[in-house]
């Protein structure tokens, strides 16, 4: 594990790469991706209504150059406002439940081709 900036443990185990123009649709829920690892992904949506609290769900993970993931398993981790007030803007965060090798194989592509690593990459040489 690494200490983030503050000295506190960082809890993740995955590499988080800000995405691109990146969307997922998980229930009745759409919304715009913000950071993306192989572990899980944070969204912001706007809020119209509950989530189920501790039900898995199958994400569908729109990316650039119609680049799809269908029924991806997830899990909520957390879920919370993005502002003060009544705002109805909040940021969604969920962990990849088990996937399959091909999953993870078209998971780390979507992460290439989606995310600013392409970008670092090109430019750290």
């Amino acid at each position: 594990m690494m200490e983030t900036d503050t000295g506190s443990r960082e809890r993740r185990s995955h590499k988080r790469f800000k995405a691109k123009n990146c969307t997922i649709a998980v229930r009745s829920k759409l919304g715009s991706i913000i950071d993306i690892s192989m572990g899980g992904l944070s969204f912001s949506y706007i809020d119209t209504g509950e989530w189920p609290k501790d039900v898995p769900s199958l994400a569908i993970i729109f990316g650039a150059d119609d680049l799809c993931l269908d029924e991806f398993p997830l899990r909520i981790i957390s879920d919370c406002s993005l502002s003060k007030g009544m705002s109805m803007m909040r940021r969604c965060g969920v962990q990849f439940g088990e996937l399959s090798r091909k999953q993870l194989s078209q998971l780390e592509h979507f992460i290439w081709v989606n995310s600013m690593l392409e970008h670092e990459l090109k430019y750290s040489e």
